[in-house]
Order: structure tokens, then C-alpha cells, then sequence
């Protein structure tokens, strides 16, 4: 085998069959490779001074464009970002190197005038495997794969941290995190979205909208100010409000994870679902996205920022989503 493409991996070394993409992580170069001999699941990253592959460096280099400004900023942001898979970030459009007083998170925060949730998970104690008479849950929302099988907005029952039932069961799905390859990208006139890396498969948990917990007052404060610049990052948890108005609302303008950066799209290819897990507390679910369909990569990921209709009382804005079905305004 030629060294010239070759990668350590302790004492082991194996070929290089392609380069697919590069981040910077803790300052570190690293490739996402691609083995010869092995399919795309063993794909993995590997520092720049790990690998021996001067000439496919050099190709994948000069195949891409390069990007117009330092990404360092942006991927200091992400330094802190637990995803399974190390995120891209490509900007070709212009100088926009990272935004500005963003922290990346983990998990969604609770601000002081939020009470933590009042209505504990009573475990269960199945040990040969959840059904549908699982104290916890009502029905089985996913299917074998672990992908969404009810209609959108329904609520997803899991399994929590005191059942008996182990990590793999079919229940335990977001609270396992996403699995999802994204790439966040500078788009011309709609400024950073994300887009997949990789195919998603319909009904496939792609990542949950994490931010601050706030109250209905505060998020009417602060929407008020971001409105006006046509900017909305606040998501209000009002599907298990037996009302239409919410106690609470995440806002992922200034803490959030990877969703913060999502576009809106009149016909958008994710799904919403509210999501409970450690309690069943209707005023305190979890946000999370699923796919509404099949996801090509290279696709952008996109939800609908508003489907309330022209008289909500709202600012309105001009659409830029390029959807065949655009209603050509977004109304907040």
C-alpha cells in the first residue's frame, strides 16, 4: 500500500480512500476520512499530523472553495459543543467570521423566574423491554430505527433517568442526543444556516431547540427588540398548553446549540415535536426536530419560523427561503 495515503491510529495504519471534509477542533486541523475497504459508518476524524496523503490533501484542498474570512472565531464557539459528530463551518459568501455573543450549550437553562418542573416521572420498572402499557408512555412513537412514526406535534413520551428499563430502549431517543452530520454555512441573502453532511432519513431525530428558559413576560421584552430587526430565535413551549399562551419560552438568541443557526422555509423538511423526559410537566417540554422526509446531503435544514396567517397581529418581513411554494412574507 502506498504511504502517501496512509493515517495512524496508534500502531495501525490504514488507507486513505477520501478526504470528505475538515474542522478546526481546539485548534487542531482535523479530517473527516473516509477508509479504504471500510463503509461510510467507520468514517472518522483524524489530526492533520496523523495523516500521510500529501497528494489527496492537496486535491481536496484545490477541489474546494476557500473560504472568505478566518473561521477560528466561529470554531472557538464550538469548542464546547458536545455533538457525536465534530461540526463543519463554511463561509465562501463574505467576511462574517462568527456571531456575536453566542455561547454554545449543551442542555437548555433555566433563568430564575422559571420554577423547575412540578410533575415527576413516575419510573417504570419493565425489564423485558417497554410497551405501550409502559407506566411511561401512552403509545410507541418511534419505530425500530428509533425514527418518529406519529404526526407532527405529538408528544414523545421517554423513558427517564430511574426506569428500569436499560439505555437501549426504543424509548430513549433524544435523550441520547443527535447523530446528524451538519455543516454550518454563510449563505448570500439569508446569512448562516446548516446543512446535512450526510443523508437523514425520514422520521430521524436530527436536534433539539436548546436555549434559555424564560417567562411569557420576559420573551415579550425581548421579542419586542429582535422583531423589529426581523430576528427570532424565541420558541414557545405552548404544545401541552391546554390554552393558546405559554408559561414559558426557550430563547436561543445569545445561549444555544446548533439549531440557533436553523433558516426558516415556507415548505420546510423538519417536523417539531414536543418531548418529555425526566417529567411530564405540559408548561416545561423539550423542543425537537425530526425529518420530514427524506435529506439529501448538502440539503439546508429548515423549519417554518411562523405558520400563523397574515392578521396575527405580528411584524411582517420579506421571505428570502426560495421555496416553490413561498408565501413571499414571514409574519412574528
Amino acid at each position: 500500500m502506498p504511504s502517501k495515503r496512509h493515517a495512524r491510529n496508534g500502531s495501525e495504519h490504514y488507507v486513505v480512500e477520501a478526504i470528505l471534509a475538515d474542522a478546526t477542533v481546539d485548534g487542531v486541523r482535523m479530517y473527516e476520512i473516509k477508509w479504504e475497504g471500510f463503509s461510510d459508518e467507520h468514517n472518522s476524524w483524524v489530526a492533520e499530523q496523523s495523516l500521510s496523503c500529501p497528494d489527496l490533501l492537496a486535491a481536496y484542498h484545490a477541489a474546494r472553495q476557500p473560504n472568505r474570512t478566518d473561521l477560528s472565531p466561529f470554531y472557538r464557539i464550538l469548542r464546547d459543543a458536545r455533538e457525536y459528530h465534530p461540526i463543519v463551518v463554511t463561509n465562501t459568501v463574505d467576511d462574517s467570521g462568527s456571531p456575536e455573543d453566542f455561547t454554545y450549550i449543551n442542555a437548555s437553562t433555566y433563568t430564575e423566574d422559571v420554577p423547575r418542573p412540578c410533575t415527576p416521572l413516575h419510573a417504570c420498572t419493565c425489564t423485558d423491554g417497554c410497551t405501550s402499557a409502559c407506566s411511561c408512555v401512552r403509545q410507541r412513537c418511534y419505530d425500530e430505527h428509533g425514527r418518529v412514526c406519529v404526526p407532527e406535534k405529538t408528544a414523545l413520551l421517554e423513558c427517564g433517568p430511574h426506569c428500569a428499563c436499560d439505555a437501549q430502549c426504543w424509548t430513549r431517543v433524544v435523550q441520547h442526543g443527535s447523530r446528524v452530520k451538519f455543516e454550518i454555512r454563510r449563505f448570500p441573502q439569508k446569512g448562516w444556516g446548516v446543512v446535512a453532511r450526510a443523508p437523514i432519513p425520514r422520521g430521524t431525530f436530527i436536534v433539539e431547540y436548546i436555549g434559555e428558559l424564560i417567562t411569557f413576560e420576559e420573551a415579550e421584552q425581548r421579542g419586542a427588540a429582535d422583531s423589529a430587526r426581523g430576528l427570532t430565535y424565541l420558541f414557545d413551549l405552548d404544545m401541552g398548553c391546554a390554552g393558546d399562551l405559554a408559561d414559558f419560552t426557550i430563547d436561543a438568541k445569545r445561549y444555544g446549540n446548533v439549531a440557533h443557526f436553523f433558516n426558516h422555509s415556507c415548505e420546510p423538511n423538519m417536523l417539531l415535536y414536543p418531548v418529555y423526559v425526566e417529567h411530564r410537566d405540559p408548561r416545561l417540554h423539550r423542543l425537537a426536530f425530526f425529518a420530514a422526509h427524506d435529506i439529501a446531503v448538502g440539503e439546508e435544514l429548515t423549519f417554518d419560523y411562523s405558520p400563523s396567517c397574515p392578521n396575527s397581529g405580528g411584524a411582517m418581513f420579506a421571505c428570502a427561503c426560495g421555496a416553490p411554494k413561498c408565501r413571499k412574507r414571514i409574519y412574528m
